[in-house]
């Protein structure tokens, strides 16, 4: 967790946290949080606007006492003084640049198909849809003889409104991915097929997807999903 995270998700079993997520994961299969009712709902990762009504917020630093309520979402360094929550306008993501993170780990079962595809994509649902992914571990990543797998996607992205940019999002991103002693890493990847032109400051959101090449069960563990300003 950075000074600069503006919002974020983390693992864990209560209220608005990443759940382990356990079965089939052959059709890409989005991150899920805990509800106040025991049911899960798609992760999804908004850039904020200024039209909220925020309340109190826990600590987003693991280093933080959780217990202790703070102000509505991250900031940069110190308090909010001369900003009015939630601290962002309009104007915030035009032309600024910012970044979207997700770290976790797997524990794949074993078959001599099985692979692990992590993407990061521009979405707003569970229902995954190509020509949005905005970042990824790389190709299909083989884990035949099963057991633990971690990864993690950054991906930069710039976002403009007007001058005749119709509203489009550029992203670039690195990846690593690792089962073993083997590594997979994507390095400062141009990302070319996002297709959705003529994007609002709304529908900047972003879901994480999880795709296995096999049907034996797995277990998938998110660390973080954050959001971040560079």
């Amino acid at each position: 967790m950075n000074a600069n995270t503006i919002l974020a998700f983390r693992a864990g079993t209560g209220r608005n946290q990443l759940t382990d997520q356990v079965g089939d994961f052959t059709t890409a299969t989005a991150a899920v949080i805990t509800n106040d009712d025991a049911t899960t709902s798609v992760a999804v990762l908004r850039v904020p606007l200024q039209t909220p009504i925020l309340g109190s917020f826990n600590p987003l630093s693991p280093n933080a006492n959780s217990a202790v309520l703070g102000s509505g979402y991250g900031r940069h360094y110190g308090r909010q003084l001369g900003n009015q929550a939630p601290y962002f306008n309009s104007d915030a993501f035009d032309g600024v640049p910012f970044r979207v993170r997700v770290s976790g780990k797997a524990t794949m079962g074993a078959d001599v198909t099985q692979t692990l595809l992590i993407e990061l994509a521009l979405q707003t649902s569970a229902t995954y849809a190509a020509g949005t992914v905005v970042g990824n571990t790389g190709a299909p990543f083989a884990t035949a003889a099963g057991g633990a797998c971690k990864f993690s996607i950054v991906a930069e992205c710039l976002w403009t409104v007007g001058s005749g940019l119709n509203g489009n999002l550029a992203s670039r991103h690195s990846a690593t991915i690792a089962f073993g002693t083997t590594l997979q890493v994507v390095s400062d990847v141009i990302q070319t097929n996002v297709s959705m032109a003529a994007l609002t400051e709304a529908a900047l959101t972003f879901v994480v997807f999880a795709t296995s090449g096999h049907a034996a069960s797995s277990t998938l563990h998110y660390d973080e999903f954050a959001l971040e300003l560079i």
